[in-house]
C-alpha cells in the first residue's frame, strides 16, 4: 500500500492531548492539510523526506520555535527526523505508530526523546504495543530519552511496569526520578492500582 496516497491519510485525526495546538502546528494544518501535513511528518521521521524535496513544504513551517537555528542544520538528517516526530506530537495520526517505533530505535538520543514523548502525549491505543522498548530505553544512555522512556511507559506500560518505575525513584537524575514518580500516577490512574503510586516518603 503507498501510505502517500491521500486517501490512507484521510482520517479523523484526534486532537493534540497535550492542550492546545502549538500556532505553527496550526498554520502547517492551515496551509498543508492534516492528511499531508502528517504523511510528510513520517516521511520526515523515517528518512524517506529531506528538507527541499520537491513537492514537500519548505522545512521552515514546522520548525516553530526552533526558527532560530542556523539554517545549515536543516540539512542534518537528524534534525529532519528531530522535526518530523515532534510535529507528530501535536499532529497525531494513528498510521504514524510504526514509524514511531522505528524512531524509539534511532540513532539519534533527540529523535529517541521525541518519539518517547509522542507515546506520553497522545495517549493513542496504536502505540499500545511500545511498552516493551520504552522500558528498555530506561536504560538508555542519554538522561533525557530515560526520562521520556519513563513518562511514555507510564502510559503504555502494564502493572508489571510499576516495578521499573520504582527502582528510579531514588535516582541521583531528579529529572528521571520525578518522570518516575509522574509515571508511576499515570499507572495508577489507568490500572485503578492507587497502590502502584510512590509511597510519600520518596
Amino acid at each position: 500500500m503507498d501510505h502517500g496516497n491521500r486517501e490512507y491519510w484521510d482520517v479523523s485525526l484526534p486532537a493534540a492531548s497535550e492542550g492546545e495546538v502549538p500556532a505553527w502546528v496550526a498554520a502547517a494544518v492551515g496551509q498543508v492539510g492534516g492528511p499531508q501535513l502528517a504523511d510528510w511528518a513520517v516521511r520526515l521521521l523515517t528518512g524517506r523526506a529531506r528538507p527541499g524535496d520537491p513537492g514537500d513544504p519548505d522545512i521552515t513551517l514546522i520548525r516553530g520555535e526552533a526558527s532560530h537555528l542556523d539554517p545549515e542544520l536543516a540539512l542534518d538528517p537528524h534534525l529532519s527526523r528531530w522535526l518530523g516526530a515532534r510535529l507528530l506530537r501535536y499532529h497525531w495520526h494513528p498510521r504514524a505508530a510504526s514509524a514511531v517505533l522505528a524512531g524509539l530505535s534511532d540513532e539519534s538520543p533527540a529523535v529517541r526523546q521525541a518519539c518517547c514523548r509522542i507515546i506520553a502525549a497522545q495517549r493513542a491505543p496504536e502505540l499500545a504495543g511500545t511498552a516493551g522498548t520504552a522500558e528498555t530505553l530506561l536504560g538508555d544512555p542519554d538522561p533525557r530519552v530515560r526520562s521520556a522512556a519513563a513518562l511514555a511507559l507510564g502510559e503504555v506500560g502494564g502493572e508489571r511496569a510499576a516495578s521499573a518505575l520504582q527502582g528510579l525513584l531514588m535516582d541521583p537524575d531528579s529529572v528521571l526520578a520525578g518522570a518516575a514518580e509522574e509515571a508511576l500516577e499515570r499507572l495508577a490512574e489507568r490500572h485503578g492500582r492507587p497502590d502502584l503510586r510512590a509511597e510519600p516518603e520518596y
